[in-house]
């Protein structure tokens, strides 16, 4: 029995295998996605995004223990920055899941390697592996790299965006783009001084933004405490209320083809730049201009603009 048939049984070891064939760019990993895709497309799936010390894995945690109460099938996919040295992930995230990894939910943690979306590449197969395995509800942990965290959006169906009461002023708020991408929007750490004074001003911010919002969905906004477990129970109340929003809407066609499109080019870009980058690595034309460089001959946007003639000479 192939590692595919295993997966849609339930063997939970075949996924983490087809994901590490993924990761690791493994034609054998793409090959099983295909014949996973027929059976994808009925899981929820759940985006988690804020930047970094926001507690967005505490959170997942016990979002993810309050679903499997609920006799739901859970899978968790944590996208970890990557190492420099290895570009393997730090595994930060899986640490503080101790309790979800306890009862059996199926957590992979992968390094986003250097994927300037916020997600690694192989989370949109990792997604249809979960999928084939039978999982029901899918959470998805993006790195929290501000505003090229939109990918997180095309790749869910409902986005949820947390922060810590220490989220700093409105022109920031704003410029980090986080509030903007999220369905849902979360201040953590409501033990902590000023998280109520964080929330009115929050508040303020999420109803001036959308004075002139004709869609029936406001983004919700919500104070809790994913230490003490206060304020889980009203936020997945939230989510099961926008699930719902979703499914009433007429325009959910449209939205699916706007994600579709955007999960395409985000791929195309990854996947034409990995081509691109690795056959002018292997170059002798990519060091030349690298030496270039180092003897302060050209500059950055030069060595740049030169690569890109070369590669259209081709």
């Amino acid at each position: 029995m192939n590692l595919v048939e295993k997966l849609l049984k339930g063997d939970e070891k075949s996924a983490a295998r087809l994901i590490s064939l993924i990761e690791n760019g493994a034609e054998a990993g793409f090959k099983a996605v295909e014949s996973i895709f027929p059976y994808t497309g009925k899981a929820y799936i759940l985006g988690i995004t804020g930047p970094p010390g926001a507690g967005k894995s505490t959170l997942i945690d016990k979002i993810a223990l309050r679903f499997a109460k609920e006799n739901k099938k859970i899978g968790v996919i944590a996208v970890d920055p990557s190492s420099i040295h290895n570009k393997g992930a730090f595994l930060g995230d899986r640490v503080r899941m101790k309790e979800a990894e306890k009862i059996g939910i199926f957590i992979r943690s992968m390094a986003n390697r250097g994927y300037g979306g916020g997600l690694a590449k192989a989370t949109i197969g990792a997604v249809y592996i979960l999928e084939g395995l039978g999982k029901e509800i899918i959470i998805i942990e993006s790195v929290g790299v501000g505003q090229s965290e939109k990918d997180i959006f095309y790749l869910a169906d409902t986005v949820i965006s947390v922060l810590s009461p220490d989220f700093g002023d409105d022109i920031q708020l704003i410029k980090a783009g986080v509030v903007e991408l999220g369905d849902i929007v979360v201040i953590n750490k409501a033990d902590l001084e000023g998280a109520k004074e964080a929330f009115r001003s929050l508040s303020a911010y999420i109803t001036m933004s959308n004075i002139d919002n004709k869609k029936s969905w406001i983004p919700r906004l919500f104070l809790v405490s994913a230490k003490d477990k206060t304020g889980i129970d009203g936020l997945i109340d939230a989510i099961s209320e926008h699930k719902k929003y979703l499914e009433k809407q007429s325009e959910l066609e449209e939205l699916q083809s706007k994600k579709a499109k955007g999960l395409i080019l985000s791929l195309l870009k990854e996947i034409l730049m990995e081509k691109v980058s690795e056959k002018l690595i292997n170059s002798g034309t990519f060091q030349q201009i690298v030496d270039k460089v180092i003897k302060r001959e050209i500059d950055l946007y030069m060595a740049a603009n030169s690569l890109i003639k070369e590669i259209l000479k081709e």
